[in-house]
């Protein structure tokens, strides 16, 4: 499945390429979205959180392909400049699990977003990434 016009559009926005299958990932696939969990919560499987599952995705991922949590985070920098809310609501929440110091500014600057789905996510994220980041000893 290829990404529709709009999402293409997007993509080119910020600079990336839509039909590279990386942008292709992060647009439709995986376990982010707006579905996306934080934390436990009801409407899901008992022990299900996206959140938990997005980062075992990334180790089975880089297993697989060496190099794959790299290029994933490399796109996620890129559409976290994006003006489209979905695809800004899925660089949220991977930078949070990949990212550093720098993706913890970015997210935080993002608190404020006029779409209150990614400014929620940006929240949720600054926090989880800043625990992260506080856990291993990282400067934020």
């Amino acid at each position: 499945m290829s990404v529709n016009k709009a999402t293409a559009a997007a993509i080119e926005a910020v600079g990336g390429d839509p039909t590279d299958h990386t942008w292709e990932w992060l647009a439709l696939y995986g376990p982010h979205g707006e579905r996306f969990t934080w934390s436990q919560t009801r409407s899901q499987p008992p022990g299900y959180v996206s959140v938990e599952h997005l980062e075992e995705t990334f180790v089975e991922r880089e297993r697989q392909d060496p190099g794959y949590r790299a290029r994933v985070l490399g796109v996620a920098r890129k559409a976290l400049s994006s003006t489209d809310s979905g695809l800004l609501l899925r660089a949220v929440q991977i930078a949070a699990v990949l990212g550093g110091g720098d993706e913890l500014r970015t997210i935080s600057a993002l608190k404020a977003h006029p779409d209150l789905g990614v400014a929620a996510n940006a929240k949720a994220g600054a926090f989880y990434l800043k625990q992260k980041l506080r856990s291993s000893g990282e400067s934020e």
